[in-house]
């Protein structure tokens, strides 16, 4: 038998692999289910796009570049310009990716020096669980700093000697699984101390155009030196089996990760990036699906408004955080829930540090009928408990 690498079984089932588990079997049982766990939402992919891949579609497809064509570098470009006022320069600036995850999980094998003392990728908990596997699968160091409260991650804070250690930080707005939203005075902190500890910062943006009132702003608009920001089309436009994102940010850390990434080859497909260039240059498709996200968002608040059951942060991304009522556990509140086809995410699935204990994710993806009709199978439960 080969030997293989530790960290396989050290790590576990992924989170997320392991909550799709425990819903198909209730499924399998013949019980229906009302999925509120993995953040897919069903809404169809918009036609444009659809229509943009298919027509990109040639009777040969040769090897992509990896640094992807000019177009969808310029559609990146000019929605940064349109989206948050910055510009950057499409040619040396921005870089494709096949989604966010791959690039969150890649990443830290450009700066983490497996050898070195200094190995410590820092990021918040709860988050999204690719921070830490990608650290220790580069050979690093997972720090994960507990968040509590309003959910708001403030690296100043961190000791001296944690920031000394420290090769890659980072943050998330908004933040996944609170939807805490990170003020652009607090960006400019994080990127001046990051700059003054030679940290490479990145922010993962993913949720920056799900939001209910005010936009989020960009780290981007702290400056670019040391420093790169994460976006995805998952989300966004309805795009998660596309798998297609990008990175964007200071010239020299781009130009490295062309030179890390054409190693294994990663690299997003000439005709997901057409789909992608699509998707980049309408701004209507995300106005129509934040209007979505937002009605089903409405029914929940007032629901758990009624009941008395506390939502924090949730005015971004694509969830509720949901703070465990009477004192329970997160786990033995999602597990009743479950036993009525109600699938939520435990907070400590996003954990490594203890963060996320005593919270739960509920995913704005079901349509807002069936969100309707999850909240009467809840609230006569509830009812029920009281009586």
């Amino acid at each position: 038998m080969p030997r293989l690498n530790p960290l396989l079984d050290a790590l576990g089932t992924y989170p997320i692999a392991e909550l799709n588990r425990r819903r198909d079997a209730i499924a399998a049982a013949g019980r229906p289910i009302f999925d509120f766990g993995t953040g897919d939402p069903i809404d169809p992919t918009p036609a444009f796009i659809q229509d943009a891949l298919r027509a990109a579609l040639r009777p040969r497809c040769g090897y992509p570049s990896v640094r992807g064509g000019p177009k969808i570098r310029r559609s990146i470009g000019a929605y940064l310009e349109r989206r948050f006022g910055v510009g950057v320069d499409p040619d040396t600036q921005i870089l494709p990716t096949a989604g966010s995850k791959e690039a969150v999980f890649h990443t830290p094998l450009m700066v983490i020096d497996p050898a070195a003392d200094d190995r410590l990728v820092v990021f918040p908990d709860p988050g999204y669980p690719a921070y830490q596997r990608g650290a220790l699968f580069a050979g690093g160091q997972a720090h994960g700093v507990p968040l509590d409260g309003d959910h708001i991650f403030r690296p100043w804070l961190l000791p001296d000697d944690v920031l000394a250690r420290t090769r890659l930080l980072w943050i998330n707005s908004p933040h996944n699984p609170s939807g805490a939203i990170t003020p652009l005075d607090d960006l400019r902190r994080i990127a001046d101390l990051c700059r003054r500890w030679d940290i490479l910062l990145i922010a993962d943006e993913t949720y920056a155009d799900l939001y209910c009132d005010a936009p989020p702003a960009s780290l981007l608009e702290a400056g670019v030196e040391g420093l790169l920001v994460l976006h995805s089309l998952s989300k966004r436009s309805g795009m998660t089996g596309y798998r297609s994102g990008f990175l964007a940010g200071d010239p020299e850390l781009i130009a490295r990760l062309v030179q890390l990434r054409v190693n294994p080859g990663l690299v997003p497909q000439d005709f997901v990036n057409a789909a992608a260039a699509a998707a980049w240059s309408d701004d209507t498709h995300v106005e129509e699906r934040r209007a979505l996200f937002a009605e089903r968002r409405q029914v929940f608040l007032d629901f758990f408004a009624e009941e008395g059951i506390e939502v924090v942060g949730s005015r971004a991304g694509l969830y509720i955080w949901l703070k465990v009522p009477d004192g329970r556990e997160d786990h033995s509140w999602a597990e009743e829930l479950l036993d009525l086809g109600i699938v939520v995410s435990p907070g400590r699935m996003f954990g490594v540090a203890g963060g996320g204990a005593g919270y739960v994710r509920l995913a704005l993806v079901p349509p807002t009928e069936t969100c309707r009709e999850a909240i009467a199978i809840w609230r006569a439960h509830r009812a029920r408990s009281r009586s």
